[in-house]
């Protein structure tokens, strides 16, 4: 055997051992994350059964390819406050296996169409404004300020949406996790967390539904019904550019099936 063919097969060896300790680590944070579920009352899906995910409005979410998984609810409160995992996969020419980026997830709706918001733990905040072009907002709550950067391309909405209520209920959540709002929806994100923390991400993500401010809706009106967005869902993932002359007869609103 050659020398190159030797490394090659070493290379391949290593990368099936890696993939094989990822499934492990894998079946059993999902397990871990399945049984707290159940001593909590709360709902679990090992996939995700409904397609929304793909069109959340942020740029992480248009990738190919990628999935959601390990999605926990409350069917009491319906499944529009959600957590979940969710990955893509970054494809390099020059690697056996394809990196994959896992993160967890939470979704809170907005009944509102709201500028671009990203509050951000100290340590990621310089990369991502940068990033986003956004610019840094000071608010009045000092705990607040220390632990988090906020960037918003509209310092009005953020100052009215990040009322004192909203920043202690942010304060709760489990370290290293980013807030976004963007159209009807804030998302709270991080690198993949431990099962115990997805719980914790959960409950936070309900308390901050209850924490929203109750003039957000007259201040940014949701987006009408009929529009130039209106079908950009048929594009098969979220995408900021309009959709208007897309004629479609499909039902916007097909049986949700986190329900019988």
């Amino acid at each position: 055997m050659s020398v190159k063919a030797a490394v090659f097969l070493l290379v391949v060896v290593v990368a099936l051992a890696h993939l094989w300790w990822r499934w492990r680590r894998g079946a059993s944070r999902q397990r871990r994350l399945m049984h707290l579920c159940q001593r909590a009352g709360l709902d679990f899906a090992p996939w995700d059964l409904a397609a929304g995910t793909a069109w959340l409005p942020f740029p992480m979410f248009g990738r190919s390819p990628s999935g959601t998984e390990n999605v926990v609810w409350d069917r009491t409160r319906g499944p529009e406050i959600r957590a979940f995992d969710y990955w893509y996969e970054e494809p390099a020419q020059d690697r056996v296996t394809t990196p994959r980026r896992r993160f967890t997830c939470a979704v809170v709706p907005l009944a509102a169409s709201v500028p671009r918001l990203r509050i951000a733990p100290r340590d990621l905040a310089d990369d991502l404004r940068a990033v986003l072009g956004l610019h840094e907002v000071r608010l009045e709550l000092e705990d607040f300020n220390r632990r988090f950067v906020v960037g918003s391309e509209d310092e009005r909405f953020a100052v009215s949406f990040l009322e004192q209520r909203m920043m202690e209920g942010l304060l709760a959540l489990p370290d290293g996790v980013t807030a976004e709002t963007n159209e009807d929806t804030f998302l709270l994100w991080a690198p993949e967390l431990p099962a115990e923390q997805v719980l914790l991400l959960f409950d936070a993500a309900v308390a901050i539904h209850r924490r929203i401010p109750r003039v957000l809706p007259s201040l940014y009106p949701p987006r009408p019904a009929r529009g130039p967005h209106e079908d950009r869902w048929l594009q098969g993932r979220w995408t900021s550019n309009p959709t208007e002359g897309v004629e479609t007869g499909v039902d916007r609103h097909p049986t949700n099936p986190y329900f019988p």
